[in-house]
C-alpha cells in the first residue's frame, strides 16, 4: 500500500482537539495531508497541532464553532486563502449529554442538534461550493451507532445522528454530478474522553454503583470483545477518502466491532 496516498491534499477536520478527531487528523498526516484543523477548544488543538506538526508541518490549526454561522464561513475562507483547496472535509465535531427523554431539557435537546446536526450542514454548506468548483472532493461526516439503533439514554443523540445520516443520503445525490462524495461512519462504543463522562453519567441514571460495570457492557455488547478504539474510525474515514472508495457515495460505515450490522 502506497503510505502517502493524500501526500499534498489539504484535509479540514472538524471537533479535531481530541478523541476520534485527533486521531483522524493524524492518520491523514502521517499520509502526506496538509491538516486544516478545527476546533471550539483552541487551547487543546493546539497541542493536536503540534503532534500533527511532527509529519506535516505545513498544517495549520483554526478555533471554530461549527454552530455560529459567521464563524464556519470565515474559517473556510481562511483555509483557501491559506492553502487554496480543501480536498477532503471531515465533519467530525460533536457532543452529547445523557438523560431519560422526558426530563431531557431544551437546552440539551438544542446542544446536541446544533452541533451534531446543524454544524455537519454549516461547515459542508461552506466547504460544498469550493469543491463543486473544482469538480472533485471528499466529504466524510461521522455519525454513530446511535445513527442506525435508537440509544436508551441518547434519545437526543440519536436524533441528532439520525439526521446526519438523512443529510449525508441527500448531500451524496445532490453533489454527485460533481464528482464529490459524502459518506459517513458509525462508530460504535469508542474509548475517549466523551465515554468517560457517558459511563458516570449512565452508572448514575440507571443506579450502578461502579461506571466501569456500564463499560464492561459495553465490551459484553461487542461480538469483537472490546472497544472501539479512535483509530479504528480513523482508519475507515481515511479508506472512505480515498480513491479505494471512488464508487462509494451516500453510505453509512460501522465500525462498531459487530455489534451494529446493518
Amino acid at each position: 500500500m502506497d503510505c502517502k496516498r493524500f501526500e499534498g491534499k489539504v484535509v479540514f477536520v472538524t471537533g479535531a482537539a481530541r478523541g476520534i478527531g485527533k486521531a483522524i487528523a493524524l492518520e491523514f498526516a502521517k499520509e502526506g495531508a496538509i491538516m486544516a484543523l478545527g476546533d471550539k477548544n483552541f487551547e487543546e488543538l493546539k497541542k493536536t497541532l503540534k503532534d500533527v506538526e511532527k509529519y506535516s508541518n505545513s498544517s495549520k490549526a483554526y478555533e471554530l464553532d461549527v454552530t455560529k454561522e459567521d464563524i464556519v464561513r470565515e474559517v473556510v475562507e481562511r483555509i483557501i486563502k491559506d492553502f487554496g483547496v480543501i480536498d477532503v472535509l471531515v465533519n467530525n465535531a460533536g457532543v452529547s449529554t445523557m438523560n431519560w427523554f422526558w426530563e431531557l431539557t431544551e437546552e440539551e435537546w438544542d446542544f446536541n442538534m446544533n452541533v451534531n446536526a446543524k454544524g455537519v450542514w454549516l461547515v459542508s454548506k461552506y466547504v460544498a461550493p469550493k469543491m463543486i468548483e473544482r469538480k472533485r472532493g471528499k466529504i466524510v461526516n461521522v455519525a454513530s451507532m446511535a445513527a442506525k439503533l435508537g440509544a436508551p439514554l441518547l434519545a437526543h443523540y440519536s436524533a441528532s445522528k439520525f439526521a446526519v445520516l438523512g443529510l449525508t443520503q441527500a448531500m451524496a445525490k445532490e453533489l454527485a454530478r460533481y464528482g464529490i462524495n459524502v459518506n459517513a461512519v458509525c462508530p460504535g462504543f469508542v474509548k475517549t474522553s466523551m465515554q468517560d463522562r457517558e459511563v458516570v453519567w449512565e452508572a448514575k441514571l440507571r443506579g450502578i454503583d461502579d461506571p466501569e460495570k456500564v463499560r464492561k457492557e459495553y465490551i459484553d455488547m461487542t461480538p469483537l470483545g472490546r472497544l472501539c478504539m479512535p483509530e479504528d474510525v480513523a482508519k475507515v474515514v481515511k479508506f472512505l477518502a480515498s480513491s479505494d472508495a471512488d464508487f462509494m457515495t451516500g453510505q453509512a460505515l460501522n465500525v462498531t466491532g459487530g455489534v451494529c450490522v446493518h
